[in-house]
C-alpha cells in the first residue's frame, strides 16, 4: 500500500491487487461493507498515522473508494467539511488519471513493439457516481437531500450493487459538493469517466432513467 498525505485532514492510499490478496479481500467485501471490509478500511486509517503522520480528529471521516484498472483500489479519506469536497475530488481525479497513465505505460511495455497506445480514462468532475450495497441505503441517502432541490440523476443496478449517478446540471458547485459529501455516509464514491458510464449502461440495468433522487425520496418518505 502506498500512502500520500494531501493535507493535514486528507490522506490517499493506493491498494494493489497483491495487497487485497494478502488480506484475503475481494472488491465485494469493500463495497458491501461487510465485517471484513470494514475492518480493512479501519486498518488503513490507523496505519496512516505511522505511514504519513495522519491524526484522526473527530468521528466524521468521509471516505471515497474507486476501483483501479489493475484490480486495486484508490482510497481517499478526510476530515474535511463539505466545503473542501471539490478539492478532494479534484485530487482524486488527478491521482486516478496518473495511475491510469502509469498502468497503460506498463501494459504497453509488455506488449509487442508496434502495438497502438490506448489513451487513459478522462474523469468527469460534473458527475458523481455512488455505489450502495442495498436499495435501502440509496433511498436513505436521497432522503437526506432537500426536497426543494432538482437533481438530475439516474439509478442503475449491476449484480447486487446499486449505482446512483448525480449530475451537476444547474446546481452550484457548493451545493453539488454538499450533497455529494452527504452520500459517503451511506455508500462509496466512484470517479466517473465516459468509459465507466458506457460500461454501466451496457452491462447494468437502468432502474430509473431520470430524477432518481426525487423518486427514491418519495418512496422512502411515503
Amino acid at each position: 500500500m502506498k500512502y500520500k498525505k494531501i493535507n493535514d485532514a486528507t490522506v490517499q492510499c493506493i491498494i494493489t491487487e497483491e495487497d487485497m490478496l494478502e488480506y484475503g479481500l475481494t472488491l465485494s467485501d469493500i463495497f458491501e461493507r461487510n465485517e471484513k471490509g470494514e475492518g480493512f478500511l479501519r486498518d488503513i486509517i490507523e496505519r496512516a498515522h505511522d505511514e504519513v503522520g495522519y491524526t484522526v480528529s473527530g468521528e466524521n471521516i468521509a471516505m471515497q473508494i474507486t476501483p483501479l484498472k489493475d484490480k486495486g483500489l484508490a482510497v481517499t479519506f478526510t476530515n474535511e467539511t463539505p466545503m473542501g469536497f471539490r478539492d478532494i475530488l479534484q485530487h482524486l481525479k488527478e491521482v486516478l488519471q496518473g495511475v491510469s497513465e502509469e498502468l497503460t505505460r506498463q501494459d504497453e511495455e509488455e506488449r509487442k513493439a508496434g502495438a497502438q497506445e490506448q489513451p487513459g480514462e478522462v474523469f468527469d468532475e460534473n458527475r458523481r457516481m455512488f455505489v450502495f450495497a442495498s436499495l435501502h441505503q440509496a433511498m436513505q441517502y436521497t432522503a437526506s437531500i432537500p426536497a426543494s432541490l432538482s437533481v438530475k440523476s439516474h439509478l442503475y443496478k449491476d449484480g447486487e450493487a446499486y449505482y446512483l449517478v448525480l449530475e451537476k446540471n444547474r446546481l452550484s458547485y457548493k451545493m453539488f459538493n454538499k450533497i455529494s459529501a452527504q452520500a459517503v455516509e451511506f455508500g462509496n464514491l466512484i470517479a466517473v469517466s465516459e468509459e465507466r458510464m458506457q460500461y454501466l449502461q451496457e452491462h447494468g440495468e437502468c432502474l430509473i432513467a431520470d430524477r432518481a433522487v426525487s423518486r427514491l425520496r418519495r418512496i422512502y418518505m411515503a
